[in-house]
């Protein structure tokens, strides 16, 4: 080896020490081969090699996977122009060998000093992203800043993990802090708040969990599962939330919960039905415009994999709220509606509590789904009971001695008219079960749909 090399890749191996740490954490041991090490420009203020990007294949649970990560020791993650055209080359490389791509980000945004080369990079980057998003799995973990431009890769990432400490943020935090008097840039922000962050690790060892767990759900449409097909749910009644369902009826130790911090009552989670890889969508109670929004993003990255959607229903429809029907929520559940309708995945729905109007046309609907399950005492209705009662019967619950007594009476009334036995007699639902044996009938419809 010449003196000259010799002295270079030192050198190099110095100035990527923070970064290797962090991808050798995540990666399989010893199996990083690295892509275009030495590409760099000199400014001001020195010679970088590398352009302060580190990339290459690697693998990742022994699945091949192409890896990149911005190097915060080099301006302080700052994006140049060629470091921008050698993110857009690997994402490439990725999309054209089908390979999942692993970015990690600690950036500080632009390389100011590059000027419009480093904007003219961003475009680069972003599109090149925009290509890779629907076409391979695309996870991106922020491990440091992530300021300016790069934010947006948010958009185009099937996953998009923070860990806890992480910053993020459109434009310089104390900007954005001056101008609302608080910090916004917090990991926490985004995963509660924005609902930018899917997940939140506390460190890189959990960040390998997340990401090896995420690429067996989206890589490995059937796996196998030690869990028995048939086993019994005898924690699940008719008083069981959607989350007791996912807890209980899915393969033990499978499921990976993303943006679980905003709309708590759409839930949106990869899980394994007897080793198959589903797609969960839970909605629970009434839809608000940023449910309908996280289940649209999960339904985009659910049929980019090609995996199967399961739907957990006890929806009673869209709230009614001065402030979310002057916002997003009409144009956001009509996105929804349009995604159920045009994916191309099979879609088994279990109604598991009261499910109407909008609740039920949007996820239990035979027209927008394949199968149709629900529990012996679930209901399916027009409107909610309450509300039924009070239209078809307010007189005489009005006139009545005991009012509540009236309102109870009739809503009994009209739910037991709207049972899903009766929706099963119309043909609007495939089978009637006990809670307890929803695994068995997810398994076995789902089974049944894919080999179809």
């Amino acid at each position: 080896m010449s003196t000259g090399l010799k002295n270079a890749l030192g050198s190099y191996a110095r100035a990527t020490t923070k970064v290797r740490e962090v991808v050798d954490a995540v990666i399989d041991k010893q199996s990083f081969v690295e892509l275009n090490a030495f590409i760099g420009g000199t400014n001001e203020l020195g010679e970088y090699k590398g352009e302060g990007v580190y990339c290459g294949l690697a693998t990742i649970d022994d699945r091949d996977v192409a890896v990149l990560a911005i190097n915060p020791e080099v301006f302080s993650g700052g994006v140049s122009g060629r470091g921008a055209k050698k993110i857009a080359d690997l994402v490439k490389r990725a999309c054209n060998a089908g390979l999942p791509l692993v970015s990690f980000i600690d950036s500080s945004g632009a390389r100011v000093l590059d000027g419009v080369d480093a904007l003219d990079g961003y475009d680069a980057i972003l599109s090149a992203y925009g290509k890779a998003y629907g076409n391979v799995p695309v996870i991106t973990a922020v491990t440091g800043k992530c300021y300016g431009m790069f934010t947006y890769v948010s958009g185009f990432s099937d996953l998009f993990i923070a860990v806890d400490k992480a910053k993020i943020s459109t434009s310089a935090p104390l900007i954005i802090s001056g101008e609302s008097g608080k910090d916004v840039s917090g990991a926490d922000v985004h995963y509660k708040t924005s609902g930018a962050v899917t997940n939140i690790v506390k460190n890189v060892a959990e960040l390998r969990t997340v990401i090896t767990q995420a690429l067996e759900c989206m890589c490995d449409v059937v796996g196998d599962t030690e869990d028995d097909p048939n086993r019994v749910c005898d924690n699940l009644s008719d008083a069981s939330s959607v989350k007791d369902v996912l807890a209980c009826a899915f393969d033990e130790g499978s499921v990976l919960e993303l943006r679980g911090g905003i709309a708590s009552e759409a839930i949106t989670a990869f899980a394994k039905l007897n080793g198959v890889t589903v797609a969960v969508v839970g909605a629970e109670g009434k839809l608000t415009a940023r449910g309908a929004a996280k289940i649209t993003d999960f339904l985009n990255t659910a049929d980019n994999a090609g995996v199967p959607v399961v739907n957990l229903v006890a929806c009673t429809g869209t709230v009614a709220d001065a402030k979310e029907e002057t916002g997003d929520l009409i144009r956001n559940v009509s996105d929804l509606i349009y995604t159920y309708n045009n994916m191309d995945v099979v879609k088994v729905t279990l109604v598991c509590g009261k499910t109407a109007g909008s609740g039920y046309t949007i996820f239990a609907s035979k027209s927008a789904c394949d199968y149709v399950i629900a529990w012996e005492n679930a209901a399916i209705s027009p409107m909610e009971s309450k509300a039924a009662a009070y239209m078809l019967y307010g007189k005489e619950i009005a006139a009545a001695s005991d009012k509540a007594a009236a309102e109870k009476k009739f809503e009994d009334v009209y739910a037991d008219a709207n049972s899903s036995m009766e929706a099963a007699e119309k043909g609007y639902v495939d089978m009637v079960i006990n809670p307890a044996h929803s695994r068995q009938y997810l398994i076995a419809s789902m089974q049944a749909m894919i080999k179809r």
